[in-house]
């Protein structure tokens, strides 16, 4: 019995898909069908349902998973914290931040690493919180800060403020007179959003159906820049964090009804062992002084 069998035991368990559990560990789907083949002649049990694009687990195969899930997440850890002693003074953080928190977060986040780390490379990817909460359960990212009103309990949650979604109009539009606009008045207007691996779009389309339409998106874009510029320009509306500091007279923001309230906060995989920099680096987040901050 190998190790790299019971890592991939373990993704097909939790994806349910042979060739996601494949695009995971970067290797060719027979590869895991091989390992998985493999293992239940070892075992001598069958370990998977196998049905139509999907995997379940068998009861044999549920109650193995469970035996030593666990015991592959303390191994990992244990690796891991002898690589982190032998590289206390070199490594590499890899966070996950969507670009509107970004816009807000990426400067002092930067200038707090060089200066503490100076040896060691942060790796900064920029997606939707859907985007990178994933990346961070596959563990392509050690940390993501993302809002974490819908997270996975899979991942360890550390909320950090609270902010809002407000929608971005150009200066001299109809709306600039409100001081709230509720949903149904976007019926006849063209929406710029981010693009699907965001939160707030999710939370845009499903206001805009619960009003009884579908909104009409003339861009998908996650350039901060490029979107409030088209708004500007009267290509569409868009959304934008309230922390966003436009410093720009050509558009303004206005709440919605209701308001698209959301919790920014800071996550990573639960039971994975944090490196010297990691633990240092949350802490930092932690710290950081936040509009509307959570104690």
């Amino acid at each position: 019995m190998e190790l790299k069998q019971l890592e991939f035991f373990i993704s097909v368990a939790e994806l349910g898909n042979m060739t996601r559990a494949a695009q995971q560990h970067f290797v060719s789907q027979p590869n895991i069908t091989v390992a998985i083949k493999k293992l239940e002649d070892e075992l001598g049990v069958e370990l998977f349902k196998r049905e139509y694009k999907k995997m379940t687990l068998t009861e044999k195969g549920h109650q193995f998973y469970t035996s030593i899930k666990h015991v592959l997440a303390e191994l990992e850890n244990s690796v891991a914290e002898i690589k982190d002693e032998r590289h206390k003074l070199s490594g590499t953080v890899t966070i996950g931040i969507p670009p509107m928190i970004s816009a807000y977060l990426f400067t002092p986040l930067l200038n707090h690493f060089r200066q503490e780390y100076p040896q060691w490379e942060l790796n900064v990817l920029e997606e939707g919180s859907v985007g990178v909460s994933e990346r961070v359960l596959a563990d392509e990212a050690d940390l993501g800060i993302v809002i974490i009103d819908n997270i996975s309990p899979k991942l360890e949650a550390m909320p950090l403020f609270k902010s809002e979604h407000k929608l971005c109009i150009p200066s001299g539009h109809p709306f600039h007179s409100l001081s709230q606009v509720p949903f149904d008045k976007l019926k006849e207007e063209s929406l710029i959003l981010m693009k699907i691996d965001s939160v707030h779009r999710k939370n845009v389309l499903a206001n805009c159906e619960a009003c009884g339409f579908l909104p009409k998106i003339v861009l998908s874009s996650n350039q901060i820049k490029t979107n409030i510029d088209s708004v500007a320009k009267g290509v569409g509306l868009s959304f934008l964090l309230d922390i966003a500091k436009l410093e720009r007279n050509d558009v303004q923001l206005i709440s919605m009804d209701p308001p698209l309230t959301v919790t920014i906060g800071l996550v990573f995989r639960k039971n994975k062992y944090l490196s010297y920099a990691m633990k240092d680096l949350i802490n930092f987040i932690k710290h950081f002084p936040y509009p509307q901050k959570i104690n």
